[in-house]
Parts: C-alpha cells; sequence; structure tokens
C-alpha cells in the first residue's frame, strides 16, 4: 500500500476508553475510519487485545501512528527557547530532570518564537503504551500530549478548551495560537462524557511565562477555567447558542457536526482527529516528544551469564626482545674495552 501525505492513524487513550480516527488522501472528508473501544490501561494484556482489535476495525492501517494521551495527574507548561541551540537544549533538559524532575519536553515552533514544552508524567507509562501499540502493529507510533493534539483542530482564537475524557478523567488547557501554554487535569462533577468545552474568553498568557509548580500551574487553570464558564453562562442567557457549539477543522476545512450519539462526533474524536492530522503530516510539529532517560546499567539486560573461553589452541607467540633496532645498531659502533 502507498501511504501518501495525509494518511495517518491518530488514537486517543484513557483509562477506560480507546478512541481512534484514520486519515486518507484519497477519501472525501479524509475521515476513513472512526472508531471507539473500551480499554484496561493497567492489563498489559487486556490493553494489547484491545489495541489489536482497533486496528483491525481500522481496516489494518500502514500508516504513521500518533497517541495521544494525558493522565489526570498530567501537567503541561511552556518556557521560551528562541535562538537556543541544540547542545542549549540539551543542557536545559538535563537542568530540568535533576531539579524539576521533568523528563519529556517537545520543542513547538509557533511563528519566530521556539517553546519548549515540558511534560510531567509517568514516562515509564509512556513507553509501555508506545511499545504495546508497536506490538499491536501499529506502524511508526509516537506519544504526545492530548492537549498539543486538540490544539490542531480548534480555532486559531481559541484561548481555553476542557476536555471531558471519560469517568473522572478530564484535562483542560489554555491555548495560544493553536498552541498549548499550559495543561492540568479538571473536576468534571456532574458532567457527561465524553464532551468538549471551548472557549475564546480572553486569558492572560503572561500568567504563565514563569517556570510554575504544581498547585500554582492549578490554581491558575482553574481561574482560567471560571472565566470561560462565565462567558458560557453570558452567551447562553443572552441565546447565542451557535457560539458554544464544538467547532471543529482539517487544516482549514470544517469537520461535519455529526451528532453526538455518532462515533464520528467531535465530542468523541477531537483529540484522535488532532492526533491524526499530526501523524498524516497535516500540521503541527514533527518531532517527537524528547524523553530524558537515567543513566546506569539495567541489571536485566543481560539475559545470560557470561564466560570467557579460549577459542584457539595455540603456543603463545615468542616474547619481543629486549634490545630495540635503535640500540642494537648503536652498540655495533661503540670501542670494545680491549682484553688483557
Amino acid at each position: 500500500m502507498n501511504i501518501a501525505r495525509g494518511d495517518g492513524v491518530g488514537i486517543e487513550v484513557s483509562d477506560a476508553f480507546v478512541r481512534a480516527v484514520r486519515l486518507r488522501h484519497d477519501v472525501a472528508g479524509r475521515v476513513a475510519a472512526a472508531v471507539e473501544l473500551p480499554f484496561v490501561s493497567y492489563d498489559d494484556g487486556a490493553a494489547l487485545d484491545s489495541l489489536v482489535l482497533l486496528r483491525a476495525e481500522l481496516g489494518e492501517p500502514n500508516e504513521p501512528t500518533k497517541i495521544a494521551v494525558f493522565p489526570p495527574t498530567a501537567t503541561l507548561q511552556r518556557i521560551d527557547v528562541t535562538g537556543r541551540s541544540g547542545p542549549e537544549l540539551n543542557e536545559t533538559r538535563a537542568t530540568l530532570d535533576r531539579r524539576r524532575g521533568i523528563d519529556s519536553t517537545l520543542v513547538v515552533d509557533d511563528g519566530p518564537r521556539r517553546w519548549l514544552l515540558l511534560i510531567r508524567w509517568d514516562a515509564s507509562d509512556i513507553r509501555r503504551l508506545e511499545d504495546l501499540a508497536e506490538r499491536a502493529g501499529f506502524v511508526d507510533v509516537t506519544v504526545e500530549p492530548s492537549p498539543l493534539a486538540l490544539g490542531r483542530v480548534l480555532p486559531r482564537s481559541t484561548s481555553y478548551a476542557r476536555r471531558l475524557v471519560g469517568h473522572a478523567d478530564a484535562h483542560h488547557a489554555v491555548f495560544s495560537n493553536g498552541v498549548p501554554v499550559a495543561a492540568a487535569g479538571a473536576s468534571i462533577v456532574g458532567r457527561t462524557h465524553p464532551d468538549l468545552d471551548v472557549s475564546d474568553v480572553e486569558i492572560p498568557v503572561v500568567w504563565f511565562e514563569d517556570l510554575l509548580d504544581e498547585a500554582q500551574l492549578n490554581d491558575l487553570l482553574i481561574r482560567s477555567s471560571r472565566s470561560a464558564d462565565a462567558r458560557a453562562s453570558l452567551l447562553e442567557h443572552e441565546e447565542r447558542h451557535g457560539s458554544q457549539q464544538v467547532s471543529l477543522g482539517i487544516v482549514g476545512e470544517a469537520y461535519p457536526a455529526f451528532p453526538v450519539h455518532d462515533i464520528r462526533a467531535p465530542e468523541r474524536q477531537a483529540v484522535a482527529l488532532g492526533a491524526a492530522i499530526g501523524a498524516a503530516g497535516l500540521a503541527g510539529s514533527l518531532r517527537p516528544v524528547d524523553m530524558t532517560f537515567p543513566v546506569g546499567i539495567d541489571a536485566q539486560q543481560f539475559d545470560r551469564p557470561w564466560a570467557i573461553e579460549r577459542l584457539v589452541d595455540l603456543p603463545e607467540p615468542p616474547a619481543p626482545p629486549t634490545i630495540g633496532p635503535v640500540k642494537r645498531m648503536t652498540t655495533r659502533f661503540r670501542p670494545r674495552r680491549s682484553r688483557r
């Protein structure tokens, strides 16, 4: 099968559900398939079975795959790294890992500015998820935070979005020009899922310029959510419901507003759709998430005992002479003592 630009698979993973979208350049509307299946994240066998079934339902694609995930305990923020060289970025990553415990980063370009997204999550779980997807048959698997995927399908005017993934599983993020500025887990008491809240309320991005700890980051995101909810209530009171409908786009083309019960509904597949757009190379960064690995030797990598054996049974070579060629030559011209 020939793979062209515009072909890709996007997967959204949570503790209880896995949703996926397959894009094809030769299909009207680009969406070739959409799937939603139950998922058990803590059981490798059950998770692998779900991913194998997911790939079969998608038509066994061979296109690149992006997985979008953002656990409830994860956080994301950014720092400005415009003008920094590769070695300087590596030094910054090492410092963040050593002092802040942030071992996952991603470079994102935003016009003339360059940002380094700082992601707090369990890197071992992320690598495990990537390995399971590859074992299930998916090709060129990469993992990215869900807010990054979501930003590819939201209007560029979006300043705040809240993603309701499943029961007790939600996150919210502040955006600027389609790039996430900050993100963390959110409370969804009394809300149905899956769903997506979007707002263009004005949020001062300057709040998130400094490197924040988790408590400060959550406080600022809660303030942002209150501003977005207040604006939503105002629009609802003014009967401007059209401004609150979920409106997604695929590279400038409007995504159809399928009903909520449809498996292709934007409320269901928003994140998976954004991940598929990234996998297809249509928009967004092509760089993978950089993870800083601890330096050391893993005892499990030696899966068998080692032994040193003699390969040949030949006599040892003679020892080299103790007198070198230069000394041997000069010795010939030395005057000899006369013997009496």
